[in-house]
């Protein structure tokens, strides 16, 4: 007897982390039900997928949506942030919860899915920045927390308001190692950037132009081996975020050497642009500010090759958008310009362009690094971020002859100018599936706000484990 799906994504190439091979997708339920060369029965819908290439829908887990820093709140909440992550290929991502000071941890989590309740379309998770954990019993709520699907925090080792010093970041490490918890690491040496900001300053030095020597890639460096040393000691594991350069990818390999367990991931903006758009004329270069800062062509170098060999694991796009007023503030030094740049509808599309098809990594990798090895170390696989019977149907189609420009204009976030604008490449997302709802197809957004669900994590798993 036929058997029915509630649709078929008919006539793919199909992509995983291990190989490509042509084939049917059944889905039922939401989920994969059947991976066949030609699937019998009939279907509710069928999705063209001849000459497409369709993988797993991507896991962004490095977004900061309706985040407030200081005084002034990101461009995007939940709703336009998660809209322009389904344009561009996204099924889940992993927003960041902020401890208040002199707060708990659960109330950040209780404060985060009151913002985020009925406006995603996408499912997505959090992850817990810790900012005070001098806060009696704070710590000890870690184990509660990964028990209810909680399952990694955050530390930063600068920023100022948010960075913990050495006594404190050991006291994390330790409480998330007995609690199997994954640690994020921004790593920057608040020391070192604090003294070189302040002796720029003195000097009458303000212009945007100064933030590469304000924060060098040796800060970077200095602070991830430290910190990949104390993981070491430790036995915790621990996931920096966003590296830009090769001096902390040395880093991370000689930590390794030692017996750290440190994963890597990298973010768009070190990939596709460079120290020179802070040379910009009319403060132009204020809107490439991010921490750490884009780095020299070497560095990219460094990156592309440490994606290609597997010693960087993940790309995620640590998402924060502003507004140009906010960035362009005439009265700001390069101190105080807001960090960050859009990149969650963009990402998947330029990975797979100046990735795949210039012939940087193979498709296998551009699989593993957007959607298999975040899934694995954040607690969600193989529920996600795998072609496999049982999965959620989330999946992506790209079309690699499809044209596109990035104009600011087309964008689904809520910011006025996108770092990437007039970008033109060939290559991009057709359509997205979510626990097979098409919620994307050419380019227009179809998912509702409020159909993404809050996903309950697991501990992680090794990159190795299938």
């Amino acid at each position: 007897m036929p058997v029915s799906f509630d649709s078929i994504v008919r006539g793919g190439t199909l992509a995983t982390a291990m190989r490509t091979f042509d084939a049917d997708i059944g889905i039922r339920n939401g989920r994969i039900a059947a991976i066949e060369p030609s699937l019998p029965g009939d279907a509710g819908s069928v999705i063209d997928a001849r000459g497409l290439v369709v993988a797993p829908g991507a896991v962004d887990v490095h977004t900061h949506f309706d985040t407030q820093i200081g005084d002034e709140a990101t461009a995007d909440d939940y709703e336009s942030g998660s809209r322009a992550a389904a344009a561009g290929g996204i099924t889940t991502y992993v927003n960041f919860a902020f401890q208040e000071r002199g707060a708990g941890l659960a109330a950040a989590i209780e404060r985060e899915t009151a913002k985020a309740a009925g406006r995603s379309v996408i499912d997505y998770g959090f992850h817990i920045a810790v900012i005070d954990p001098a806060v009696p019993g704070v710590l000890e709520e870690l184990p509660g927390l990964a028990d209810s699907g909680f399952t990694s925090v955050k530390i930063f080792t600068a920023n100022a308001g948010m960075a913990l010093g050495d006594r404190d970041v050991l006291r994390v490490l330790q409480a998330a190692a007995d609690a199997g918890v994954m640690v994020n690491v921004h790593a920057e040496d608040q020391a070192l950037v604090d003294h070189l900001t302040e002796r720029l300053l003195r000097q009458g030095q303000r212009g945007v132009e100064n933030l590469v020597h304000a924060r060098p890639a040796l800060a970077e460096a200095a602070a991830t081996g430290r910190v990949a040393a104390c993981a070491a000691a430790l036995g915790t594991p621990v996931y920096i975020v966003h590296l830009s350069c090769r001096a902390a990818l040395d880093a991370v390999r000689a930590a390794r050497r030692a017996g750290a367990r440190v994963y890597v991931e990298t973010r768009p903006a070190y990939l596709y642009l460079n120290a020179e758009r802070y040379r910009l004329p009319d403060r132009h270069g204020n809107k490439y500010v991010c921490w750490p800062p884009l780095r020299e062509a070497d560095d990219q170098a460094a990156l592309w090759q440490g994606l290609e060999s597997g010693e960087i694991q993940t790309y995620a796009t640590d998402h924060t958008t502003w507004m140009a007023r906010q960035k362009m503030d005439a009265s700001l030094s390069f101190a105080e310009i807001p960090g960050g740049v859009s990149n969650v509808q963009t990402s998947i599309g330029m990975l797979y362009a100046e990735g795949v098809q210039a012939g940087r990594i193979p498709i296998t990798t551009f699989v593993a690094v957007t959607a298999t090895n975040p899934a694995k170390l954040f607690g969600l696989w193989p529920r996600k971020g795998c072609l496999a019977v049982g999965s959620d149907a989330d999946l992506v189609a790209l079309d690699p002859g499809r044209p596109f420009r990035v104009t600011a204009a087309a964008m689904e976030s809520r910011s006025d100018f996108d770092p990437y604008e007039g970008y033109e490449t060939r290559g991009w997302p057709v359509i997205t599936i979510s626990r097979g709802e098409v919620i994307m197809r050419d380019g227009q957004v179809k998912g509702q706000p409020g159909r993404g669900q809050l996903l309950s994590r697991e501990r992680h798993r090794d990159l190795e484990e299938r």
